[in-house]
């Protein structure tokens, strides 16, 4: 197949790299263009491999008339036969370029972001109205675009991500060295929160819930992973913790590359958004052997079956996420059970081979190709 994957974020988040990962799986068996902004992350990331890339920066987001153009003229250059794009605000971008195409290729959109109202009136009915697939990433998500996507036009099927299994599993030895430069005690109890350092992401609810703990005897300590999207809010947290005097139980990291390693040094992995779409650490957690806690909002429930494959607890509740951490402290042959059942269903479910095997018998159907 000829596929062109569409990109223009110049953001480079889950979306962004996962439109980068399925490029490379698309590269290795297909003819690949991928077409990104010029100052965008993605370009960084894909100028060193051996991918066609072609650069558009859309004027006008609602009506990119002449980028639509440009792209058209792309698709029907190239004989492209399958369009995927990625990030919601292409839509108008994709859908005009596959109007004004001769080709007229197939349309895919894998959507990862929430939705929440109607899209019935008469842009929104044109945009889908040139869409042939969405892949969605849970089934909740399925659900509710059946719901707020107008016509019958579109197929809309869940895939879930897949993450890859870590490269390399630690002993006991690796994991207290790394344990000790991260300045925590072999012996200590590690709960390890992965994400950007913002309030959605309820980095505050994990500092609440180890004061509570220490309230109660019990000694948490605390890894906090990620960036800062707003300037100054790492020292709000670090404020938090001093105020419930727990400064000590905290301890910081910035973005990591390698996730996956460092979770191994946790005891357990939280995940303490209010209501995430995926939650891509998870099965990256779970895969690695390490217990993880969600909330129980979202697509979280997908990914975490409550007491058989991890721990849920209610959205936005210190306390209960308290009451989840303090059973895996007091119990470690359930935590070691929970470790145990949770890889098994992310290796099953959740393998990135998989997903991009998966994702090939997709298109390759969609073009009228056998597998």
């Amino acid at each position: 197949m000829n596929i062109l994957s569409l990109c223009l974020s110049k953001d480079l988040g889950g979306l962004e790299l996962y439109a980068f990962r399925s490029a490379l799986s698309y590269a290795e068996k297909h003819k690949l263009i991928f077409v990104t902004s010029p100052d965008s992350k993605l370009s960084e990331k894909l100028k060193p491999l051996s991918i066609d890339i072609r650069y558009l920066q859309p004027a006008m987001r609602a009506l990119p008339l002449a980028s639509a153009f440009k792209l058209a003229k792309i698709i029907d250059d190239n004989n492209i036969d399958i369009v995927h794009m990625h990030w919601g605000k292409d839509l108008a971008l994709a859908a005009l370029a596959k109007f004004l195409s001769k080709k007229k290729p197939k349309l895919v959109y894998t959507r990862q972001m929430m939705i929440t109202r109607y899209k019935k009136d008469f842009y929104h009915r044109f945009l889908y109205s040139q869409l042939d697939l969405m892949l969605t990433i849970t089934q909740q998500l399925e659900t509710l675009c059946k719901k707020f996507i107008p016509g019958n036009n579109v197929h809309i099927q869940t895939l879930y991500y897949g993450v890859d299994k870590p490269e390399k599993i630690l002993d006991k030895n690796q994991i207290d060295t790394l344990r000790q430069e991260k300045g925590f005690s072999p012996d200590d109890f590690i709960v390890s929160l992965f994400g950007r350092l913002e309030e959605g992401k309820g980095q505050h609810l994990l500092i609440k819930a180890v004061a509570k703990a220490r309230e109660n005897n019990k000694e948490i300590k605390a890894l906090v992973v990620g960036h800062e999207m707003t300037v100054g809010y790492r020292d709000h947290l670090s404020q938090l913790a001093e105020e419930h005097n727990i400064a000590d139980n905290i301890m910081f990291n910035g973005f990591v590359d390698k996730p996956q390693q460092l979770m191994q040094i946790s005891d357990c992995l939280c995940l303490t958004t209010a209501e995430e779409t995926f939650g891509l650490v998870l099965p990256e957690a779970m895969r690695c052997g390490i217990a993880v806690i969600g909330s129980n909002k979202g697509g979280v429930p997908e990914i975490i079956e409550h007491r058989v494959s991890g721990l849920l607890f209610e959205s936005g509740d210190a306390d209960n996420l308290c009451q989840q951490i303090c059973y895996l402290f007091d119990n470690h042959e359930e935590k070691a059970k929970l470790a145990e059942q949770g890889k098994l269903k992310a290796d099953r479910q959740f393998d990135s081979d998989d997903h991009f095997k998966k994702l090939d018998e997709i298109l390759l159907n969609l073009n009228g190709q056998p597998t």
